[in-house]
């Protein structure tokens, strides 16, 4: 390996390093954003007329119906498609509307792994990695229970990292169990390249929520956030907002 690869590869890999750390952030605190966000505007309901409170609940009742019938026709020729979870399809709609006019990285390159190596290099690394984890193993190495549901969870994240294509968490769950991983081309820093784009875009879709903006955003923020979040609902001007 080149020195100059051999360098790009370590600043490729600290890049996606620090990118990887900052989706956990957003990640970790989007649950609690979400929940505070909802409790803020189930206040703000409460606040209502009980004419308003019932009229807006029914608007948003048909709008998670409306949801969940589109979602039960685009799955309909999947013969193992689920119901609809209309729960999730309120919280969806209750916390993670997107600001209107923002504009979020929601649509990434498509690369066809079929004529790359990447998706054989992947695969190797998976096995190599469930070598190690995989619970049927590691259940016959009389390890104690907890490293038993430690290591569970390594291959689930493992198994994880190789559906969505991601070879650099593949990479850091490996490096974690030791396992030798040479890098000595330059395919390994456009894969990684790769990585750092779709976890940035997964940080924008989910910093362009109107529960994040609310989550983060000073005084006046928090009100346009909550003001835009009832206009989309409900077309409805809260007179409190």
């Amino acid at each position: 390996m080149s020195k100059q690869l051999k360098f790009k590869l370590k600043k490729t890999l600290k890049n996606a390093e620090f990118v990887h750390a900052d989706l956990e952030y957003h990640e970790e605190l989007f649950t609690e954003a979400k929940l505070l966000f909802k409790k803020e505007v189930d206040q703000l309901l409460k606040e209502l007329s009980s004419e308003d409170q019932k009229r807006l609940a029914n608007l948003l009742n048909q709008r998670i119906t409306q949801e969940a019938q589109g979602r039960a026709e685009e799955e309909e020729e999947d013969t193992e498609s689920t119901i609809p979870d209309m729960d999730q399809i309120r919280d969806e709609i209750s916390t993670d509307i997107v600001e209107s006019n923002s504009e979020t990285e929601t649509d990434q390159t498509i690369i066809d792994d079929a004529k790359k190596p990447k998706l054989t290099e992947l695969k190797k690394l998976f096995y190599k990695i469930a070598g190690v984890t995989h619970p049927d193993k590691v259940a016959t190495w009389g390890v104690s229970d907890a490293e038993c549901r430690r290591l569970e969870q390594v291959f689930k994240g493992a198994l994880q990292a190789y559906e969505n294509k991601n070879w650099y968490i593949l990479y850091s769950i490996a490096s974690d169990l030791g396992i030798d991983i040479i890098l000595d081309n330059e395919d390994y820093v456009d894969w990684i390249e790769e990585d750092i784009r779709n976890t940035l875009a997964s940080i924008s879709q989910i910093g362009n929520t109107v529960a994040w903006l609310w989550y983060v955003g000073d005084d006046m923020t928090k009100k346009a956030a909550l003001s835009n979040y009832f206009k989309q609902i409900y077309d409805f001007d809260h007179p409190h907002l």
